[in-house]
């Protein structure tokens, strides 16, 4: 029955979502708002194709009867060049029908960051209902996570188990599979949480207790690089506070690490049954072998989505085990050396280009016009995702990608809105 009902939720919340659309008088926004207030159920029924993608698709195809197109009030430049670096490496790839197929799979995230950029810019305080649902996901997530601890691993959106879940401890997997992808989701939402409009004075008790949520809900998940994202992301947000707050700071983390240091055996995160050499030492033979693919297809990568197919033949040691049938590695234990050996070096480029253009806009704005913290909330969860990225493949759930690529379309629209005459605010 269970699984009955996991397979069914996708179908249904296409459905419902086709019907928001045609029923909205503002269809842009409430297809945006739409797929983060249902992020956690917008998910694959069959493992190969997202109730994302249909929703962005349709949503694509009803925005056609307009005058004015998708992509005429956001740049498309960026998005172009990725597009044909990725079909050039498409063509010079070993398979060529399944990294065509990537391509168009990967195409739902530009027309959902185009939507997002343009429907921001044409209305500024849109912006803070994007951030308001994403302040909700986070919520819902907290909530099933505790429910996931009374009642169960069984208690999933999953029907196939992680092995990581239960390999050396208990680690939740929260609304997500892989209870790695929920560390990063938790790491980078926890400063998500933070962001209040301009303005306003105090802190909502509702933010607190988001944030202190997230941190101890990322304690259960055992991720190890989001929890140093977490902390390189705290790191961030002292060394631009006033002296009070970098002296409260550090007072905070020698308070943390105290805790932590005498709570260590008790944390997931902690006593893992591997430690830390052992695990490095795993990924970097994966790392190696991954090396070679990279400078063996160095400037346009061996084609996305290919990954597996091309280690079933060339690495065929990169395999797991499951229910006693070999199911070959989808990437190489690190984000990076995924889009590395995937994507190329011009791919990758294009990739971070887009998350970094965003990064330097907001340092920028914020150091040279405005003292608005928001924008280094903003980066600090971009900051905290780029760190546990090294070690995990976290894009191949889509959510991930939706939920980076809509940290990082805010921060860039926020900036640009002191460069448009906005009231500048001093904290």
């Amino acid at each position: 029955m269970k699984e009955l009902i996991l397979k069914l939720i996708p179908y249904l919340v296409i459905l419902l979502s086709f019907y928001t659309i045609l029923r909205s008088k503002q269809p842009a926004k409430d297809y945006l708002l739409f797929i983060l207030y249902f992020f956690p159920i917008i998910y694959s029924a069959d493992s190969v194709y997202s109730a994302f993608q249909f929703i962005t698709f349709f949503y694509f195809l009803y925005s056609l009867r307009n005058d004015q197109p998708l992509f005429s009030n956001s740049k498309f430049g960026i998005s172009l060049y990725i597009l044909i670096v990725f079909f050039i490496g498409a063509l010079n790839s070993d398979f060529v029908s399944n990294s065509i197929l990537g391509i168009v799979k990967f195409l739902p995230i530009i027309i959902f960051i185009h939507v997002l950029i343009s429907e921001c810019l044409k209305d500024q305080e849109f912006v803070f209902r994007i951030i308001s649902a994403l302040k909700f996901t986070l919520a819902i997530s907290i909530v099933f996570l505790l429910l996931q601890i009374v009642l169960g691993l069984n208690f999933s959106l999953t029907t196939m188990d992680n092995p990581n879940i239960t390999f050396e401890s208990i680690r939740y997997p929260g609304i997500f599979q892989d209870p790695q992808k929920h560390a990063q989701f938790l790491s980078a939402l926890a400063f998500i949480s933070l962001i209040k409009k301009p303005g306003d004075i105090n802190y909502s008790k509702y933010s607190y207790y988001l944030f202190g949520g997230a941190v101890v809900s990322l304690f259960l998940t055992g991720g190890r690089a989001a929890l140093l994202g977490l902390v390189l992301g705290i790191f961030f947000i002292v060394l631009f506070s006033n002296t009070k707050v970098k002296f409260l700071g550090v007072i905070g983390i020698l308070a943390v690490g105290a805790v932590v240091f005498s709570l260590s055996e008790y944390l997931i995160v902690f006593s893992r049954g591997e430690s830390l050499g052992d695990s490095y030492a795993v990924r970097n033979a994966i790392w190696q072998e991954a090396y070679k693919m990279y400078f063996s297809h160095f400037w346009f990568g061996i084609g996305i989505d290919n990954y597996s197919k091309y280690v079933e033949i060339h690495f065929p040691s990169q395999f797991w085990l499951v229910d006693g049938e070999k199911v070959f590695f989808d990437h190489p234990e690190s984000g990076y050396l995924k889009f590395l050996t995937e994507l190329g070096t011009l791919g990758t480029f294009g990739i971070f280009a887009f998350i970094l253009n965003a990064i330097i806009r907001g340092l920028k704005t914020f150091l040279l016009k405005v003292k608005d913290f928001n924008i280094v909330f903003l980066i600090s969860g971009l900051l905290s995702w780029c760190l546990g990225f090294y070690s995990v493949y976290s894009f191949g759930d889509h959510r991930i990608m939706i939920l980076i690529a809509t940290i990082t379309s805010v921060l860039l629209v926020y900036a640009q809105r002191y460069d448009q005459g906005v009231l500048v605010i001093t904290e």
